[in-house]
């Protein structure tokens, strides 16, 4: 299972400005820890520090979200625009997801590419994964001060799961801070047919 498997047919008519999602390899994790710091950092100054450097520390362990998923990159311009984590297991996140449930993880569009499609081709990727894995649902967090993500993730209508929901300040450790919670979202997959054979 490969996000490279179609990144090629892709290349080849894409105009060069376009989107290309691909396999992240080693080599490119300098530049997903550029992307996602330049994507989390705006969120620095909501949450108390506390919180925010161990979630960005989780976010930033790629060694991690290599061993138990699937590395994505969108390049825009001959450059990694976009980041995100492919999990075909979501309950090794320990986030409170059903064993069996697909996930994302870490997604992060560097803030110079966004409304350029990025975010949107990494969730399409993240699907067409879980889809492949035979994966009944794709689920994942947001925090509820990315409005922005919250948005996307409506218009393309994934639904809310309030009972997957679970407090960011809790998990990351802070002490004396107010709650912040992670806004579970999820859609239904139906199989495709090389999951079905």
């Amino acid at each position: 299972m490969s996000v490279s498997d179609t990144a090629v047919a892709v290349a080849a008519v894409r105009p060069q400005s376009a989107p290309l999602v691909r396999d992240a390899v080693p080599a490119d994790y300098p530049a997903i820890r550029r992307v996602i710091i330049a994507a989390y950092l705006q969120y620095a100054d909501l949450i108390a520090p506390d919180v925010f450097s161990p979630y960005l520390a989780d976010l930033l362990d790629l060694d991690t979200h290599a061993r138990h998923g699937h590395l994505i990159v969108v390049e825009a311009d001959g450059r990694i625009r976009g980041f995100g984590a492919f999990y075909p297991d979501a309950s090794v996140q320990g986030l409170g997801w059903p064993p069996g449930w697909a996930s994302g993880r870490a997604l992060a569009v560097h803030p110079d590419a966004r409304g350029h499609g990025v975010a949107r081709a990494l969730i399409a990727a993240n699907e067409r994964l879980a889809r492949e894995s035979g994966a009944p649902v794709f689920a994942f967090h947001t925090a509820s001060f990315m409005t922005g993500a919250i948005a996307l993730y409506e218009r393309l209508g994934f639904r809310r799961v309030p009972e997957f929901d679970f407090d960011m300040a809790a998990r990351y450790g802070g002490t004396g801070v107010a709650p912040i919670t992670a806004l579970a979202y999820l859609r239904q997959l139906a199989p495709t047919r090389a999951a079905c054979a």
